[in-house]
């Protein structure tokens, strides 16, 4: 009984290739390896950027060298060569073949600027509105202070500026005419 080994085949016809046989005539290869390189290849192409198209991957580019790069991936799939083979040799031939893919110091770098930002908007912020309750604390309890002032020494003089008196408004504060004005014109509004 004769072997099915190359060696013992003297015509060194090999092994018969066709659509019967459930090998890939090309590549040598069963259906399950072909649909895995052709998985691979598939892969590869929608997940490397284009030396040909910027901004686009592989797949997307239009391209007839692009359609050569993907050809090229697939027969180094077909040859049985690993993902991480096929993108090295890329990788030499076209240095940002990878794109955002292979640099996680870009997104990594990005997030921690964007963080850093809303980290000093947040501080920014933070200290804006807390100078501004100061600053209406500090008048307020100023104000406070020589009216309790003035009403222990018993001043029945003029008021002094800045003093809560009927006749003469204090800084900041709109007089009974300013208000009557604005609730007019806020009537007016609602008319509409």
């Amino acid at each position: 009984m004769a072997s099915d080994s190359p060696a013992s085949d003297p015509g060194g016809s090999g092994p018969v290739l066709g659509p019967g046989s459930g090998v890939d005539p090309k590549s040598g290869l069963g259906p399950e390896q072909a649909a895995e390189a052709t998985e691979l290849a598939t892969q590869l192409s929608h997940d490397l950027m284009s030396p040909y198209c910027p901004g686009r991957t592989i797949a997307t580019c239009p391209s007839p060298q692009a359609r050569k790069l993907e050809s090229n991936i697939l027969n180094q799939a077909l040859a049985g060569k690993t993902r991480v083979e096929i993108e090295a040799q890329l990788a030499e031939r076209f240095p940002d073949i990878r794109g955002y893919l292979g640099r996680p110091e870009i997104i990594y770098g990005t997030a921690l600027v964007a963080l850093l930002a809303i980290i000093g908007l947040f501080l920014a912020a933070r200290r804006w509105v807390g100078h501004g309750r100061a600053a209406v604390s500090k008048a307020a309890s100023a104000a406070a202070a020589a009216d309790m002032a003035a009403d222990v020494a018993g001043d029945t003089g003029p008021p002094r500026a800045g003093s809560a008196s009927p006749s003469v408004p204090a800084a900041g504060r709109p007089s009974r005419r300013e208000i009557d004005a604005l609730d007019d014109a806020l009537d007016r509004i609602d008319e509409f």
